[in-house]
């Protein structure tokens, strides 16, 4: 559906910058009339966007933790969205919450105004606050949602921190490789002339010089050809046809699959314990729960348990059906389950799948980066033993 970009003016004069989901351009003025809004500009955001409008996930974090505070201390909400927008750093963030509060303010509820916004709000965000303000409990709401996403971006960062070496050291041997095969191996082809000429030159010289005059030739075309595919994938929404084909992979791949595994299922479970928690209804909370997975794999999986679950049946038995879930983690659902305490064990699952796909991402990382050398080693090993051969060659040594 399109997306349309506004700058509008509400009933108290204040302008507020924001986009809407519409069919067409008249029904985004409808929409924008239904929330007291007079549109001043209202155009259209093309399709060919490389890089999107948002909010950090720290700072939202933060935001929600912080306007629980506030509520609980008896600050009135649409004071404590205004006092968070004057000390937001975010840009996107603060000019989020003036639009925010403008709404609440023409009676909005604040999940209907952040459900105007799924660009910067997500399925979970939108139904833990609702839940929250349906029950009469919005400010601990609101501190499990901060709690969530600090939690989900404290993994991302240790994933990121432990995997940045040595994928920097694989990116730098790998420049490093490249630059020597382009621009240093050819410097020795014409000493090599008289020896190809008859037919002496080993066979590990005329690989490498193969090697280096192909890349010579067709890197930059390579690389434009890649760069020019991903910009038209993602402009027309192809990758996510890719997503399934990429996600089977790495949970099937020896060493990483564990951590893909468990990472996802980790996200699956804190986020499942965390609507139940919140009132949320089993049905949607296992909607929401399986997209937050991140795994298409994992989410089809769980869109069967929950049509099973429709017809009557427990989450267990249709998830060990499934085969992407270890069994000590249908064990302890079943227990969950059996005890009226799942929304408890599935939080005590995430920890312990967390702790899991931490350690084992930590030993991954210990053997990859002496791997890494020892391939760099072999590589230009190899390149040595390839451009000195002819030389023993031609003196006879050989």
């Amino acid at each position: 559906m399109p997306q349309f970009r506004y700058l509008a003016v509400n009933s108290a004069g204040a302008r507020l910058p924001g986009t809407v989901q519409a069919a067409s351009r008249a029904e985004a003025l409808q929409a924008l009339a239904s929330r007291n809004l007079t549109p001043l500009t209202l155009a259209e955001q093309r399709s060919l966007q490389l890089r999107r409008q948002r909010i950090s996930p720290s700072a939202l974090a933060a935001s929600f933790g912080l306007l629980s505070d506030q509520l609980e201390t008896g600050v009135p909400l649409l004071r404590a969205l205004q006092v968070l927008s004057q000390q937001s750093a975010d840009q996107v963030l603060r000019s989020t919450l003036v639009a925010v509060a403008a709404e609440i303010a023409d009676g909005s509820s604040l999940a209907t105004a952040m459900a105007a916004r799924p660009e910067l709000f997500s399925t979970l965000d939108v139904s833990m606050i609702q839940a929250g303000e349906e029950g009469g409990f919005l400010e601990e709401s609101l501190r499990r949602l901060a709690a969530v996403r600090e939690r989900q971006e404290e993994i991302r960062s240790r994933i990121i921190s432990a995997s940045a070496y040595p994928l920097l050291l694989a990116a730098v041997a790998s420049i490093v490789v490249t630059g020597m095969l382009i621009f240093f191996v050819p410097q020795f082809e014409p000493l090599f002339a008289s020896l190809r000429e008859a037919g002496r030159l080993p066979w590990p010289t005329t690989a490498l010089l193969k090697l280096s005059d192909f890349l010579k030739t067709w890197t930059l075309p390579i690389v434009a050809l890649l760069i020019a595919a991903a910009i038209t994938l993602r402009s027309r929404g192809l990758l996510s046809k890719l997503t399934r084909p990429r996600d089977r992979l790495l949970m099937n791949l020896k060493a990483v699959g564990p951590v893909v595994r468990s990472v996802a299922i980790a996200r699956f479970c804190r986020v499942l314990g965390s609507l139940l928690q919140n009132g949320v209804p089993m049905i949607r909370s296992l909607a929401i729960a399986g997209q937050a997975a991140g795994n298409q794999i994992l989410r089809e999986s769980i869109a069967a348990a929950s049509d099973s679950i429709c017809s009557g049946r427990n989450l267990s038995g249709p998830l060990a059906a499934s085969g992407c879930f270890p069994p000590d983690v249908l064990e302890m659902l079943s227990v969950g389950e059996q005890s009226n305490r799942l929304p408890a064990v599935l939080l005590k699952l995430a920890d312990k799948l967390e702790a899991r796909a931490q350690q084992r991402l930590d030993v991954l990382l210990r053997l990859l980066e002496p791997a890494l050398m020892l391939v760099m080693a072999v590589v230009v090993g190899f390149m040595v033993i390839a451009l000195l051969m002819p030389v023993f060659e031609g003196s006879g040594l050989a």
